[in-house]
């Protein structure tokens, strides 16, 4: 026993020193893998990490998903949910177990996608994505249609042959993007962040064929949905066929059933939209001729109403002369009826204006009597004077208002003086 011991003495390893060279084997040989199998014995810790069993139906694994991988999942696992795991192994030394670190799981068959599904489809709900007031109302004539699908897909040739059908003269914009498959999201979002950037682009189509739910996952990817229900741009998803439904022609401005639909909602019929202007053009034509033919009727008629100048001016003065002799003849009349009236008042006025002018006579009379005796000129008739001083021309009624020397005047009934005071005295 010895000798065996010694004999591998150079190659005796520690318990810690072999596990870490196990698991620098296992990441050396595998590296990361995709494993499909079974969730089993499902538990989630407190801070939020998954464990599970990931079995068949001959052997099983220990798996863990952390909490950082476990926030990014699009769905929440469940007991016996058919999965796909891309993970590392790993050997969890303290119990020696082998383990999957899974760093991402995606539900696998059509049960699991279907339970997925309607898990994130009830969160974003519930988050409004999906709530009509978000929506915006498609353009009526986009200048440009931006265009995401796969250019080697059959989708672009229906809805380009849809397109060219009913409005040729649209521009698209085609972004070329993988539908399906791994990474096919990515190349989605991208596409639709760069045609709600370029100027002019009106509307945004996104639109594959059909196919299994496995097929069309990519249009149930979260980061796809909330990629759109960000665009400032509308969006309408015309994805699979009429039976086939996914979460982005749920947050979408327009769901189209399939490619050919999306066509039929992004652009009018050129050829409808021509008839509707011929009938448009017809109906304004009848209408132009009929309102010309009832005006037309109305200006006959106003014109059968219409009277001509002069002879509207003759009946006007034929009119006038007959209102002149008429009001002649009334004053005729009524200067008669006043010649009778007035002739006893003429009688009397005369009378009284005579009476009048005797009363008034005899009274001016006796007001010039008494005017004659107030008059200065009859004062002075009676031998005064009016002296006044020649300076000034004041009246002088004192000797004092005078000094010796001065110059006066003296006003006679008949005739003037001039004189000079030689010497005045005091009453």
């Amino acid at each position: 026993m010895r000798d065996g011991i010694e004999a591998l003495e150079g190659r005796v390893l520690g318990v810690s020193e072999l596990v870490a060279r196990l698991r620098e084997a296992l990441f050396d040989e595998f590296g990361e893998v995709w494993v499909e199998g079974e969730i089993a014995s499902l538990h989630r810790s407190r801070p939020g990490h998954f464990y599970f069993d990931l079995k068949d139906s001959d052997a099983q694994l220990r798996a863990v998903i952390f909490r950082r991988a476990a926030s990014e999942l699009p769905f929440e696992p469940e007991e016996g949910m058919q999965v796909l795991a891309r993970a590392q192994l790993d050997i969890y030394a303290e119990r020696g177990l082998l383990q999957l670190v899974v760093s991402r799981l995606e539900p696998c068959g059509e049960g699991a996608l279907r339970l997925a599904f309607e898990q994130l489809k009830r969160r974003l709900a519930a988050e409004g994505l999906f709530d009509p007031e978000h929506k915006q109302k498609l353009p009526f004539l986009p200048r440009r249609i931006g265009l995401i699908t796969s250019q080697q897909g059959a989708a672009i040739h229906d809805f380009l042959r849809a397109l060219r059908q009913r409005f040729p003269a649209v521009d698209v914009l085609l972004y070329d993007a993988r539908v399906q498959g791994e990474g096919a999201w990515r190349e989605v979002v991208r596409g639709l962040h760069l045609l709600d950037s370029r100027p002019g682009v009106d509307v945004i189509v996104v639109t594959r064929g059909g196919g299994s739910i496995e097929d069309l996952w990519t249009f149930n990817r979260e980061e796809v949905v909330r990629a759109i229900f960000e665009l400032e741009t509308p969006v309408v998803s015309g994805i699979g066929h009429e039976v086939d439904l996914v979460l982005t022609d749920l947050v979408a401005d327009a769901r189209a059933a399939t490619p050919t639909t999306a066509a039929e909602l992004v652009v009018p019929d050129a050829a409808a939209l021509l008839r509707e202007l011929s009938a448009l053009r017809a109906q304004l034509t009848q209408r132009q001729r009929m309102r010309h033919q009832a005006l037309r009727h109305r200006l006959e008629s106003l014109s059968r109403a219409l009277v001509h100048p002069a002879q509207r001016l003759t009946e006007l003065g034929r009119r006038l002369g007959d209102a002149r002799s008429r009001l002649f003849h009334a004053v005729g009349h009524e200067r008669e009826r006043g010649s009778i009236r007035l002739a006893p008042l003429r009688e009397r006025l005369g009378r009284a204006v005579e009476s009048l002018q005797e009363r008034q006579g005899a009274r001016l009379r006796a007001l010039g009597g008494r005017l004659h005796a107030l008059s200065p000129l009859a004062v002075l008739g009676r031998g005064y004077g009016i002296v006044r001083r020649e300076s000034d021309g004041a009246i002088l009624q004192s000797s004092e208002q005078v000094r010796v020397g001065e110059s006066i005047g003296v006003r006679l009934a008949r005739g003037a003086l001039r004189a000079s005071v030689t010497k005045t005295a005091a009453e």
